[in-house]
Parts: structure tokens; sequence; C-alpha cells
């Protein structure tokens, strides 16, 4: 969360970022805390070819009496944070498609320090600055638009050692596909909005030639329309100059939930990295190893949704085909927590005696999810649903952070 501190140095930079970002108070606001957030990790700043901007920003800063020297600016730009990288990091990265940062918990735990982020979500976005102290920059698509040169997009974006992004997954998913077909919508590559997001990231990468691509997909991609979206995948991340490697992996060993999730982790070729992912097994977790044990009756589920849940099973399990609702095995992982989860619970029902069953709370979704106790999370419940089934599971994606930084360094 933003300090006092932040608050007014920000302040003193709205004439700087008003230059980039007129009429546009929300990536105006983004910019001056990712401007302050560099300042303090000693990292290149946006928008800035030379280190005049730089210069400009501290003695704006030191005129207004903010500090007296660059280590108490930089010590005072973390108060507050949550979760703040070190002040001298190992490498950095830049944090697309950013959610709520999974990637950015993970990563930084491993020593690196955030420099660029974006988020379209406006709610995941205000849990994302609750946590890190800065508001991620909107839509990818104003850096990466066809009115764009490749001279912008190297101004724009910011050096760094590793780009990260999970990628919009809902037109490669079983589910996504199944309602685009059956509202006669298009998906993978040839979706107009989510699908082509991925050459978004080609282009960053291709102008930017960072150390590697840590990307991060559902399973299904694999063999989405018979494996043709894989290939176009992979020739576009080998195109551009990246062995492309990939795996899917199960985080049950780690969090109580079946999630697979393939994780594609590309070095730049002339780099000579030869790079094999780690293993990630063990027995599987117990959902009941997370359960909070006083639970509101507001996460009991109506007699009414209950039956429906019944109705629908019984249904689709004679017909074969559809999604079924049963009440969770806690001595087992739980199911994949969706970012639709809010709206029955479906994909996981707690068991109560005497009782119908419970929905998850969204502190339990959290530690599905890998996130720590400390972490600032939505009130309202919908949202928080969402942003947690969209997430990634953090202690794997950790996992294949520090096997990434023993390359790199």
């Amino acid at each position: 969360m933003r300090s006092n501190f932040q608050d007014e140095a920000a302040k003193q930079l709205i004439e700087f970022s008003e230059i980039y970002f007129p009429n546009d108070t929300e990536n105006a606001i983004a910019l001056t805390g990712h401007w302050l957030q560099a300042l303090a990790n000693r990292s290149s700043l946006i928008f800035d070819e030379n280190e005049t901007l730089r210069a400009k920003i501290v003695s704006k800063l030191k005129n207004a009496c903010l500090f007296e020297n660059e280590e108490q600016f930089s010590n005072r730009i973390w108060e507050g944070v949550q979760f703040a990288p070190s002040s001298f990091p190992d490498f950095r990265f830049i944090d697309l498609f950013a959610g709520i940062g999974g990637f950015r918990l993970a990563l930084q735990a491993s020593g690196g320090a955030c420099v660029f982020t974006s988020e379209w979500d406006r709610s995941a976005k205000k849990t994302y600055e609750a946590n890190y102290g800065e508001l991620p920059f909107g839509d990818i698509s104003y850096f990466t638009g066809i009115d764009r040169t490749d001279e912008d997009i190297q101004l724009m974006i910011p050096d760094h050692d590793v780009l990260a992004a999970g990628f919009p997954c809902q037109p490669f998913s079983h589910a996504g596909v199944s309602a685009r077909n059956s509202r006669g919508l298009k998906h993978g590559f040839e979706c107009d909005t989510q699908g082509t997001l991925f050459f978004d990231i080609m282009r960053i990468a291709n102008v930017k030639r960072p150390q590697v691509l840590f990307l991060e997909n559902v399973k299904n991609i694999v063999g989405h329309q018979k494996g043709e979206t894989f290939k176009v995948i992979k020739s576009a991340v080998d195109e551009i100059g990246y062995d492309f490697k990939y795996k899917v992996i199960d985080s049950s060993p780690l969090v109580p939930q079946r999630r697979k999730r393939c994780y594609m982790i590309c070095f730049r070729k002339d780099l000579n990295v030869d790079y094999d992912f780690p293993e990630v097994s063990g027995s599987p977790m117990a959902l009941e190893s997370i359960l909070q044990s006083e639970v509101s009756d507001r996460f009991t589920i109506s007699d009414k949704l209950w039956q429906g849940h019944i109705n629908r099973t019984s249904r689709n399990l004679e017909r074969g085909a559809g999604f079924t609702a049963f009440v969770a095995d806690i001595t087992k992982p739980s199911n994949t927590l969706v970012a639709r989860y809010g709206k029955d619970g479906k994909e996981c029902l707690v068991p109560q005696e005497g009782k119908n069953p419970r929905m998850l709370t969204p502190r339990e979704c959290a530690r599905l999810q890998g996130f720590p106790e400390e972490f600032h999370m939505p009130q309202a419940r919908t949202p928080a649903y969402k942003q947690f089934g969209n997430s990634v599971a953090v202690p794997v994606v950790k996992v294949l952070a520090r096997s990434i930084k023993g390359k790199l360094l």
C-alpha cells in the first residue's frame, strides 16, 4: 500500500506524468508509481532515453524536501509496502497481464525487482497496488499497438532480464472454447481480443531482448486446435531467437489443489543456456490443511442452489457431458479454482455436518493459490474469487523462479 511519503512524492511528479498521459489520470498515477520504485531500486526509468529525466525528478523531489539523500529516499519508498523487493536486486523483470501479482511475489522472493507492470482489470489493479505500492498500467496495447514503433517500445518499456506473463487463457481453455463455440465466436489465435495478446508479448521480447521469457497458460493450450495453436506459439518464440521449453505441472504437491498449468521458460539462444525444468513432485496436499476452523454461515449455499447442483449433475451424468458438482473430499486436493467460482461454488463445495455444503472463503482461496496470510485482498467476495481464480499457484512459480535465477546468475 502506498505510504504518505509516496503520495506526497507522486504529487510532485504529476506535471511530468501529464506529458505522457494527458487526460488519463489512472495511467499518470501508474507512471509516477513506476518512477518512484525505479528510483528506489536503481532501475532505468520509463520514457527515459538518458539520465535527464531521472536527474530532473531527483532534483524536484529533493527541492520539495522529501529526502536528504537517495538512500533515505529508497528506504522511505518501501515504508508501508507489504511486499517490497530488495533495494539491490539480483535481476529485474516485467509483469504482464499481472493480475494480483502471483508472478511478482515469486520473482521478488528470488531476488528480483519489478520495473514494469500491466493489468487491465481495475479491481485486480487495486489489489496489486494494495500489496506492492504500485498501480499497474492498463491495457498493454497502449505500449504495443500498431501505431507504436520499435523505438517507442524501446523507450517506453524499461530494460529487464525476465519477461513474466500469464497471458489470457480463456481462448484456449476447455470452458472458454466451449463457451465461444456455443455462441459462434472465434477462439485461440483467431480471437480478435484476447488470443492475439500473445503477440504483444512477442513484440516486447523482440525489441527489448530479455534473457528469458517466463510464460504460463492453461494445460489445454498444448492440444488446442489439435496442437496447431501451440505450434504457432513455439514457432513465434523460436523466430525471435529463444529456445522454447515447456512443461505441464500439477500444483498439488505444493498447494492442496489439482491445478495443472503449462509453463514455458524460454532462454535467449545466444546465451547457450541448457535449461531443464525442476521436478515438482511429492504427495498431494489435503484440502483440509488450509480450511478455516470457524466460517460464517453466509458461505453455506442455499437449499435452492444445492438442489440445482444435484439436478444438473444428475442430468449431465446421464448424457455424459457437462459440468458436475460434488462435495469435496477434504482429505485430497481440491479441484482447480476458477475465476467463476464465486457464481455458485460448484468446483469445490466443502462438506458440513448437518448443513448444506459451503463455499470456500476468499482467504481459503488465497491459501489454495499459495498466497501468504498477510496478503491484502478485496473485501467484496466476487472480485476476490475472480482474482484468486485467475492467479498462478505462487509456490510453483517460486520453484521455477529459483531455477531461472540459477541460470541467470
